[in-house]
């Protein structure tokens, strides 16, 4: 049966050169999974990590924050797939923009997206930031991670929601789609109906929400590896060969 493999790239698949050829090297052989990234990163600056770090593999890409879905081509380059994110009614960056002007220690960050803006702001903020959004009566997923960083995406888009419908589109079941991730914002892909991985020195934030996520492993290794220990967890993973 065909699989999905979903990593978050920053702290993640990314960290460590030794494990992050390994993992690379296995999804060549025979009974692979395919792969797939979710990043909080826009497409040009994903593009930017993944070819700072050797990563030329990978057939799709679900960056900012799950607000883009991308396929990527032959010669290497990344074309935008058509159906994702879907409409949504009301939501308009600028209006976002509007209701939550003013909010102390909200610092907007620059940059251009019609389906996402993003902030630096403490975790205090984020009970006016709801307020203002209802009261503006702007349906939206807010998802704070770092420490520091919160994104006002549509409602019903993040990476749990393009996860499962890249999943759909390509006909494998949630159940066989693996998603590893390391912050507050992979919590709602690890929160699907498949295996899922933590890897090895993630966020606390995320960590104290294990009792929420029956299927997820948290891995003792970081990055790469803590991937590849969820894998042979999982049971996808069996020595140096991909089960059957």
């Amino acid at each position: 049966m065909r699989r999905l493999l979903v990593c978050d790239l920053d702290g993640t698949l990314l960290g460590e050169r030794a494990s992050l050829n390994r993992i690379l090297e296995l999804l060549r052989l025979p009974g692979a999974p395919v792969l797939a990234f979710a990043t909080g990163r826009q497409q040009p600056s994903a593009d930017g990590v993944l070819r700072e770090w050797g990563v030329v593999s990978g057939a799709y890409l679900l960056a900012g924050v799950g607000t883009e879905a991308y396929a990527r081509e032959l010669e290497g380059a990344w074309s935008k797939l058509a159906g994702w994110p879907p409409p949504r009614e009301r939501w308009d960056v600028a209006l976002v923009r509007r209701a939550l002007e003013g909010v102390p220690l909200l610092v907007r960050q620059r940059l251009s997206s019609q389906h996402k803006v993003s902030y630096v702001a403490p975790r205090e903020t984020l009970d006016t930031v709801r307020a203002r959004l209802r009261e503006a009566g702007l349906a939206a997923t807010i998802v704070h991670s770092h420490g520091d960083l919160l994104d006002v995406l549509p409602d019903g888009v993040d990476k749990g929601h393009a996860v499962a419908w890249l999943a759909a589109r390509l006909g494998v079941p949630l159940t066989q789609t693996m998603t590893c991730g390391d912050t507050e914002n992979d919590r709602a892909m690890l929160a699907l109906p498949g295996p899922s991985v933590i890897v090895g020195g993630a966020e606390p934030e995320l960590l104290s929400r294990l009792p929420e996520l029956p299927r997820t492993y948290a891995a003792r290794e970081p990055h790469a590896g803590g991937i590849l220990e969820g894998l042979r967890h999982a049971g996808w993973l069996t020595g140096e060969a991909w089960s059957p």
